[in-house]
């Protein structure tokens, strides 16, 4: 099965994009390694904390240290969007019943480990633990189908290419 996530109620598939990959910067700084990322094609029009490049433009070395790091997400694409999920869920409740029905889900489902990063009457937002988009779209896409709020989903940087003009 392929990589999805809920929008106004409805299931929306993602198509996996191997030929990029996101860089998450600040990680990549953290472990050291930003020259390893600075001179793939792209990325120096950039900005933001995240950038997404073709995977060819790493070598396997560098992938490798990146994924070791946790610098990297997954990228889809949605028609003409490149889209990267987050390592972010946030999750929206009408009322106390809804609220305790995701609660429940997230002590009793095997979910990727997360934690709990804000909540309030009406909303969480769930951290994937691992730093990964994928583990993300899991829990919301676990939280929405088993407990059913109004609102479960990941965080997503969604990029537009421009068409190219001729």
């Amino acid at each position: 099965m392929g990589a999805y996530y809920y929008a106004s109620g409805q299931r929306v598939e993602l198509e996996r994009d191997d030929e990029h990959v996101a860089v998450d910067r600040n990680a990549a700084k953290r472990a050291g390694l930003e020259q390893q990322i600075a001179s793939a094609p792209g990325v120096a029009g950039q900005r933001g904390p995240m950038i997404v490049t073709p995977r060819d433009a790493l070598d396997k070395d560098a992938l490798a240290a990146l994924r070791q790091a946790g610098a990297l997400q997954p990228v889809y694409r949605r028609n003409r969007a490149i889209m990267v999920p987050l390592p972010e869920v946030r999750v929206e409740f009408d009322n106390k019943q809804q609220r305790q029905k995701v609660l429940k889900v997230l002590a009793e489902h095997k979910l990727p480990p997360h934690s709990i990063v804000e909540k309030s009457d009406d909303r969480l937002v769930i951290r994937a633990e691992s730093g990964s988009g994928s583990d993300a779209l899991t829990i919301a896409n676990e939280i929405y189908e088993q407990a059913g709020p109004p609102s479960s989903s990941v965080r997503f940087l969604q990029f537009v290419p421009k068409p190219t003009l001729r």
